[in-house]
């Protein structure tokens, strides 16, 4: 039985983490994190009462929870200062919070190797995303033009997506297409992220909508993916194949795709 503490408990996507915690085998509800202190995280989270009351203080919850793991969905403001108590109590952790910048990766790494942790830090936890990204490394090869647009609600934490930048960056290297036009507007043709062109739209898209397009090209052909996500739900099966496999993985280990659990 792997003892899970939630991180973010009240959130969109916690509320829905810890409602499987509960309803799934093989796993049991340690503790929570967030602001609503000493409320029934089962109440919390819309169903019968649990027993186990949210925290307001990480570090306390933690200390008298007798977790295996932590499931963090929080917010990147404070994730370093999150990451930082994990590391000091020796926990493994399966974090979909995004927003950490490549300086920020290079610290994690560091810290993962140090402790001997094992920490999954990916932006997206869909199915349907990790599947492109297989795709997307099959077919770079061939195509050498690519493009990524990502489009969300007014209030998306960031610009681009961690998704988006997730996509840029598990594009293998490759021919790039040349683009002869020149920006007379700067960044109109998009913000490069590992040399892959990246564009952001932030429309009145119903929170938690979001669309992700990825064009690949070459000559006298276009391949266009669209993957819309309606719920928060679509990430629920991949979050769980992490937390079930992140203990095989070796001590050390920094996890940022869904298809390294394969």
């Amino acid at each position: 039985m792997k003892k899970i503490f939630v991180s973010g408990a009240s959130g969109n996507v916690g509320r829905l983490v810890v409602r499987q915690v509960i309803e799934r085998e093989g796993f049991e509800l340690a503790g929570g994190y967030c602001r609503e202190c000493g409320e029934d995280l089962g109440n919390l989270a819309g169903v019968n009462p649990v027993g186990v009351l949210s925290c307001s203080n990480l570090r306390e919850g933690l200390s008298g929870s007798g977790a295996d793991l932590v499931i963090d969905f929080t917010h990147v403001s404070v994730l370093m200062e999150h990451l930082a108590v994990y590391a000091e109590l020796g926990l493994d952790a399966v974090i979909g919070t995004t927003g950490l910048s490549e300086e920020d990766f290079y610290r994690v790494q560091s810290t993962v190797e140090e402790k001997g942790l094992r920490w999954a830090i990916i932006s997206n936890y869909g199915l349907g995303i990790n599947l492109v990204m297989d795709f997307m490394a099959r077919a770079k090869a061939f195509y050498p033009y690519v493009s990524i647009t990502d489009r969300h609600h007014p209030a998306m934490g960031n610009a681009p997506s961690g998704t988006a930048a997730m996509l840029a960056r598990s594009v293998p290297e490759g021919p790039i297409g040349e683009v002869q036009s020149r920006e007379t507007y700067e960044g109109v043709l998009g913000g490069k992220i590992a040399g892959i062109p990246v564009h952001s739209e932030r429309l009145p898209y119903p929170a938690p909508f979001s669309e992700h397009e990825i064009v690949l090209g070459r000559q006298d052909e276009i391949i266009r993916i669209t993957v819309s996500d309606f719920t928060s739900d679509i990430y629920i099966d991949g979050i769980f194949l992490a937390a079930g496999r992140i203990s095989e993985l070796p001590a050390g280990t920094l996890v940022r795709t869904l298809s390294e659990f394969n």
